[in-house]
C-alpha cells in the first residue's frame, strides 16, 4: 500500500483546481479518513476572506470522495469515480474559515453500501471544531 504522503490528489479526486478543496491525505481505512486543506486564493467558493458555506460544504463532500478515491484505488483496486451528495443532514457551522487557516477534516463512514455511503464529518481548525455535518454520497456506476 502506497504512504499517505506519496498519494496525489490527482489519482483520487476528481475535482480539479480550483475547484479542488482537499489538499492532502493524512489517514485513511475502511471506516474513517482525515484530510486536511489550507483555506487560500483561488478556491472558487470564497466570500471575501471566508470560505463561504457552500465552499465549507464542498469541502466536506471531497473529503468523503479523497476517502472514497483512495479505498476504490488502492484497497479495492478500481477506477475512482465520480460522486454526488444525495442528502445534507445536521449542517452546523460554528463559524466559516479565513484565508489562511489550515482545516483538518474528519470522515467517519457510519454506513456503505454498494455505491452509497454515509459519513459524519467534521471540520476542525487546530482543536476548534467549526462545522460538522452527516452526509449520504452517492457514487457514479
Amino acid at each position: 500500500m502506497k504512504p499517505f504522503e506519496d498519494i496525489l490528489m490527482d489519482d483520487i479526486l476528481p475535482q480539479q483546481p480550483p475547484f479542488r478543496f482537499v489538499e492532502k491525505l493524512l489517514f485513511c481505512d475502511a471506516k474513517d479518513a482525515t484530510v486536511t486543506l489550507t483555506v487560500g486564493n483561488g478556491h472558487m467558493l470564497m466570500d471575501g476572506d471566508e470560505l463561504s458555506a457552500a465552499g465549507l460544504m464542498e469541502h466536506m463532500a471531497q473529503a468523503c470522495a479523497a476517502r472514497n478515491g483512495y479505498y476504490a484505488k488502492y484497497i479495492l483496486h478500481v477506477d475512482v469515480s465520480v460522486g454526488f451528495i444525495g442528502q445534507v443532514k445536521n449542517y452546523q457551522i460554528k463559524r466559516l474559515p479565513k484565508r489562511g487557516e489550515c482545516l483538518t477534516t474528519h470522515v467517519n463512514i457510519i454506513q456503505d453500501f454498494i455505491k452509497i455511503s454515509m459519513a459524519d464529518v467534521e471540520v476542525k481548525s487546530g482543536d476548534e471544531l467549526i462545522a460538522s455535518a452527516t452526509l449520504k454520497l452517492a457514487q457514479a456506476q
